[in-house]
C-alpha cells in the first residue's frame, strides 16, 4: 500500500457556516445531460448566486454509481430505482437561520426557471451545527470544474426501528471520527438532514413532494487522491471498524460520483462564476485577463452584486444583535 503524504487541513473554511439547504435534482424529461449542466451551470447557478443570504452556495453535478464501488453488506439496500436516480446536488450553506430565511423568502423567482431543466427537485434543511466538515485536504475552497481527484456523495437512510438520535450517533461519534482517522481521506463533510418539508408547492412540472418512506436521513461528502487510494482505504483498518455495526443503523446506501463541481457563492461574496457563468469564469482564468476583475468592468457586468450581499448581511447581523 502507498503512504500518503500529510496534507493540510482546511476544514476551518466551513466553520462559519452554522445550517445549510441540501437540494437533490432531477433532470428534466426531454433534455440530455449535457444540456442539463449546461444550463444549470450557466444559467440557473448565476441567478441563484445573485440572491441574498448565501454563504457559499455549490453545484455538484453527479452520477449513480454502481454498487460495485462500495463493498456490500447483508440487509442494506444499495441497487437505486430509475426514479431514485438524479444528476445534481445543490447546497448552500448560512452563517444563521435568518439568513436562511432571507434567501428563502428571494427564492421564489428561481421557481419559474426550475422547470426548465428539473422534473424534481427535493430540499433538505440541516439545523444548526448538522452540516460538518471533519477534514478537508483538498487546497482549493472554491472550484470552478473537475478537481482531479475521486470524490463521491453518499446519501443514508436509517434502518427501521432505530431512532433519528442514535442513528446521527453513530454517524457522528463512530462513522465520521474513524474514518477521518484515515490519511487517505482527503475530505469527510457529514449533513444530518431534517426531514422535507412537504408543504412546499410544487412549481410548475417540477415536484417538491417526497414521500417519508423515500427520504433520506443523512448524506456525506468523501473524496480520494485516486481510485487506488479509495480502495486502499476500503479495506483499511479504519474502514471496518467504522462499519462493523453500520447494518444496526442504515438500511440503505446510495452512492453518487462526482462529475464536477462549481462554487457561485463564496465567504458570502459572489464569485467569478457566480457573476459571469462558470465558462466565461474559466475562460478569464485560463487567459488570464486580469482586467475584467476590474470594478468598473465588474459594475457593468454585475451591479451592486456585493454592496447587497453586504447590505444584507449587515441588516441581519443588526436584528440579530437586537434581539
Amino acid at each position: 500500500m502507498s503512504s500518503p503524504v500529510i496534507l493540510p487541513d482546511y476544514s476551518f473554511r466551513d466553520q462559519k457556516a452554522q445550517t445549510s439547504f441540501y437540494v437533490l435534482l432531477w433532470r428534466r424529461n426531454g433534455i440530455s445531460l449535457e444540456t442539463f449542466d449546461d444550463y444549470w451551470r450557466d444559467v440557473h447557478g448565476p441567478v441563484c448566486a445573485r440572491l441574498p443570504g448565501q454563504e457559499q452556495y455549490w453545484q455538484f453535478h453527479v452520477s449513480p454509481s454502481p454498487k460495485a464501488i462500495w463493498p456490500v453488506m447483508e440487509g442494506i439496500k444499495y441497487d437505486l430505482l430509475p426514479e431514485e436516480q438524479f444528476e445534481g446536488i445543490a447546497e448552500l450553506t448560512f452563517v444563521s437561520e435568518e439568513k436562511r430565511q432571507i434567501w428563502f423568502n428571494a427564492a421564489a423567482i428561481l421557481m419559474d426557471d426550475e422547470q426548465n431543466i428539473f422534473r424534481k427537485a427535493i430540499g433538505y434543511t440541516v439545523s444548526p451545527g448538522n452540516s460538518k466538515t471533519y477534514i478537508d485536504r483538498i487546497a482549493t475552497g472554491n472550484p470552478n470544474g473537475e478537481l482531479g481527484i475521486v470524490k463521491y456523495h453518499v446519501l443514508l437512510k436509517k434502518a427501521d426501528g432505530v431512532s433519528l438520535e442514535d442513528f446521527r450517533q453513530y454517524l457522528k461519534e463512530e462513522f465520521a471520527t474513524t474514518v477521518t482517522q484515515n490519511q487517505l481521506v482527503l475530505k469527510f463533510r457529514l449533513h444530518l438532514f431534517d426531514a422535507v418539508d412537504n408543504s412546499r408547492p410544487d412549481a410548475a412540472g417540477v415536484v417538491h413532494y417526497e414521500p417519508e418512506e423515500n427520504q433520506y436521513q443523512a448524506a456525506f461528502e468523501i473524496g480520494f487522491s485516486d481510485h487506488l487510494a479509495m480502495r486502499e482505504f476500503l479495506v483499511s483498518a479504519e474502514y471496518n471498524i467504522a462499519v462493523r455495526s453500520q447494518q444496526r443503523y442504515i438500511k440503505q446506501i446510495s452512492v453518487f460520483v462526482e462529475r464536477s463541481v462549481y462554487t457561485f457563492v463564496y465567504n458570502g461574496q459572489i464569485t467569478l462564476a457566480g457573476q459571469r457563468g462558470s465558462r466565461v469564469a474559466e475562460l478569464i482564468t485560463k487567459v488570464g485577463a486580469i482586467n475584467q476583475l476590474k470594478d468598473d468592468i465588474s459594475a457593468l457586468i454585475s451591479p451592486q452584486i456585493n454592496s447587497v450581499y453586504a447590505t444584507t448581511n449587515k441588516i441581519t447581523d443588526d436584528l440579530v444583535l437586537a434581539n
